[in-house]
């Protein structure tokens, strides 16, 4: 593999890790709050990160490169979803939705990066994108979400 192929599956994969840490942190976050519609919106912006990292998946295969299995562990642990472990042990709703934002957030920058890398092939780029964009959707959706429980 070519290092501009190496560079594009490092940048794809860290976005699938990215994802599974998202998809991890709505799934524990789903588990945790005691309002049963934002459970919901919880669970399927998990599956929306599952689903979002089998669309990337390809990308890397067909460039020869090999998908990293699993999210990141140890020291480098994505640092956006680790406090959500403290907000969810607070039960406060408007907490667990910051946390949210702030992953998503990061999410963002993460996609921004991979982006810059201008021998993406056209179809990567149009689906890290579309991804990239609806994530920030859901960032405004979520900032209404916490102005609601923020002033419960």
């Amino acid at each position: 593999m070519d290092n501009v192929s190496n560079e594009q599956t490092k940048g794809l994969n860290k976005l699938i890790t990215t994802l599974y840490d998202g998809e991890n942190g709505y799934k524990e976050a789903a588990e945790e709050v005691d309002s049963v519609s934002l459970a919901t919106k919880f669970r399927e912006l998990s599956q929306q990160r599952y689903d979002w990292g089998h669309e990337i998946k390809p990308f890397i295969t067909q460039m020869g490169g090999k998908v990293d299995k699993g999210g990141s562990t140890g020291a480098a642990l994505h640092r956006a979803w680790i406090d959500i472990k403290s907000a969810l042990s607070t039960q406060d709703e408007a907490a667990v939705i910051a946390e949210c934002i702030r992953g998503d957030e990061s999410g963002v920058e993460t996609y921004k990066e991979v982006l810059k890398d201008t021998t993406l092939s056209a179809d990567a780029r149009q689906t890290v994108t579309r991804q990239m964009q609806q994530l920030e959707r859901t960032i405004a959706e979520m900032k209404q979400l916490h102005r609601t429980y923020d002033n419960a």
